[in-house]
């Protein structure tokens, strides 16, 4: 079978455009607007991320180009938990069940599917550390245009997306912007909600980080200014998922840069502290009781009231659950994804899905141990602090049911594959870590 190197140029060309158009459509659409006819599961997003997975299965039907070689760790847990999703697929047609739970039971089965697509595409499609890149400096940029967006939303209690109109698309439900919380404006920005916004802010700014740092050809402003709008739009959301988000993905990061940039960075943070105590007066302190009053947070007793339910749904199908996507909202929203997938598709479903976090997680670190080039170890690193943002975020709210959150979670895993293809053909004789197919 000929190198992975060798296969060819228009599935790339087509993988970095499709997984690029992805970035755009989940970044910047809002989540309401769908194509009528196919309901919630008709949002750009979700579209482009079925045909992905349609073009790979046709990449993988020519053998001679097929990109199967070299294993990967992150495919194979994706495809299984793919797999443990049809079995929970097939547990809840088999029992009796109302047609709404149907019918999420078969959106559930398209979401899946569309994040396999991005996985795998992702993972396969984007040959060297360049395309990889180039497809990330997309998503900064997407990520720092949404930051502001939400800065704007909360100088001006304005949501300013409700206006916007796509020719082909129309409104599912209504998009709340704006949401408030301690006499604070809480932003979402083109979220569906501050949460979600929170948690992709965290999820990026390692990213922005990466490039802030790295990109030393480009103007500082343009590098360091997405960095500023998304860590001071952060703090606006109100919410505990983003404040842990960005913990998490600094402890991963912070220890792997020099003493002095170290030492730099706290005093970034703590000057940035003192920025929003000065312009915003209260909010340290609305932060602050976030953690310290959470035994007396509506949001935080409503989690925890939520357990006796959860269990007892859990003991009824333990190992596969009742089927991906069936227990509704309007049963009990459970704000903890973890415990929403072992009522849906049980202990053997929701260890998959910890398998492909974990696997990713650990292939991110195994490809910065094997990197040579500085540049693609920082990048490494930055995934992994976005991957595990990402996923300890499933623990603090459905991340399932937030189309930019769990869109972005997926992306990252499919990233870090593809890093990792990268680094191994860089062993290679005859391959580079930048380019390992000719455009």
């Amino acid at each position: 079978m000929p190198e992975r190197g060798t296969s060819p140029p228009a599935f790339f060309i087509e993988a970095k455009w499709l997984v690029s158009t992805y970035i755009l459509a989940l970044m910047f659409v809002p989540a309401n607007l769908t194509i009528s006819a196919l309901g919630s599961i008709g949002t750009p997003a979700v579209i482009v991320g079925l045909l992905g997975l349609l073009l790979w299965i046709g990449a993988q039907m020519n053998r001679t180009y097929s990109t199967l070689t070299p294993r990967q760790p992150i495919r194979s847990a994706m495809l299984i938990f793919f797999i443990f999703i049809l079995v929970s697929y097939v547990v809840a047609t088999v029992r009796p069940i109302e047609s709404l739970e149907l019918n999420g039971a078969d959106r559930g089965l398209l979401l899946i599917a569309s994040w396999l697509g991005l996985v795998l595409l992702s993972g396969d499609g984007l040959p060297g550390v360049d395309r990889i890149e180039s497809t990330l400096r997309l998503l900064v940029m997407t990520g720092a245009v949404v930051a502001v967006i939400g800065i704007v939303q909360f100088g001006t209690g304005n949501p300013l997306v409700d206006v916007i109109q796509i020719p082909g698309l129309s409104a599912n439900n209504d998009l709340t912007s704006i949401y408030n919380r301690e006499g604070f404006t809480r932003a979402a920005g083109t979220s569906t909600h501050p949460i979600e916004f929170g948690v992709i802010l965290s999820m990026i700014l390692p990213v922005a980080l990466h490039f802030a740092l790295s990109d030393l050809h480009r103007n500082r402003i343009v590098r360091w200014f997405p960095v500023a709008v998304i860590a001071f739009a952060v703090p606006i959301t109100i919410s505990r998922s983003a404040i842990v988000g960005v913990v998490v993905a600094l402890v991963i990061l912070l220890p792997t840069w020099p003493a002095g940039r170290r030492r730099i960075s706290y005093l970034t943070i703590a000057a940035l502290l003192v920025v929003i105590y000065v312009a915003i007066p209260g909010m340290i302190g609305t932060l602050t009781k976030l953690f310290t009053g959470i035994t007396e947070d509506s949001s935080a007793r409503s989690r925890t009231d939520s357990y006796a339910l959860a269990f007892d749904f859990i003991q009824r199908s333990p190992l596969f659950g009742r089927g991906f996507s069936t227990f509704l909202p309007q049963y009990r929203i459970l704000d903890n994804q973890y415990l929403g997938l072992l009522i849906e598709v049980g202990v053997v479903g929701t260890v998959a899905l910890l398998a492909v976090f974990s696997v990713a997680i650990v292939t991110g670190l195994r490809a910065r141990r094997l990197a040579s080039d500085p540049k693609a170890r920082s990048l490494a690193q930055a995934l992994v602090a976005m991957a595990a943002a990402g996923a300890c975020s499933f623990a603090t709210f459905d991340a399932f049911g937030f189309p930019q959150a769990s869109g972005l979670m997926f992306l990252s895993v499919g990233m870090i594959g593809a890093l990792s293809n990268a680094v191994k053909l860089q062993a290679r004789p005859g391959t580079s870590l930048t380019m390992t197919t000719p455009l």
